[in-house]
């Protein structure tokens, strides 16, 4: 039986949903108070588009390295990166990206959930939280799977079980 980790500084990989990938708040927030040693953005769109390739690449600190992956190689990657002690902190915009990765035969436990920004068709359940009647459902199926979602914006901010934001 595995162990839960008791804190995010207490597991080699953090997985995050947040349609921003690397921004202020994940540079700052996680990177400054954790002691993440590697970003990963794992999207296919990203992976082969050079030009956000690069500028995600840019944004990211000088002195933690970033990857742009695709879901398949982010995949294969993730044994290695569960017998490294540096934590690598792995971005992704979208539920989606999560249902491809389980598909892949990842295990994933929990996933810490920040930024899906307000759009026309997402109802708020926290000020950084807008989900579609679709997401919401993409969620709970992942809930199905097995996935624990944690709704964080930041590591010392106050966690929200997302099964009790959904009503469940």
């Amino acid at each position: 039986m595995k162990r839960k980790p008791t804190s995010y500084s207490d597991t080699p990989i953090i997985w995050r949903i947040d349609d921003r990938l690397i921004h202020g708040q994940v540079i700052v927030g996680w990177c400054g108070q954790l002691p993440i040693k590697r970003l990963v953005v794992c999207d296919d769109e990203i992976a082969r588009n050079e030009w956000e390739k690069n500028l995600l690449q840019m944004a990211a600190p000088s002195d933690i390295p970033a990857e742009i992956l695709t879901v398949q190689a982010c995949a294969e990657k993730v044994s290695t990166w569960l017998q490294e002690k540096p934590i690598t902190l792995i971005l992704m915009k979208s539920p989606d990206v999560l249902e491809k990765l389980l598909d892949l035969n990842v295990v994933i436990d929990m996933v810490n959930v920040g930024g899906i920004h307000f759009k026309e068709d997402r109802k708020e359940y926290l000020p950084y939280l807008f989900l579609s009647d679709r997401e919401v459902e993409q969620f709970r199926q992942l809930m199905k799977r097995g996935v624990h979602f944690v709704a964080q914006d930041l590591p010392n901010s106050t966690p929200h079980d997302l099964n009790k934001l959904l009503g469940e």
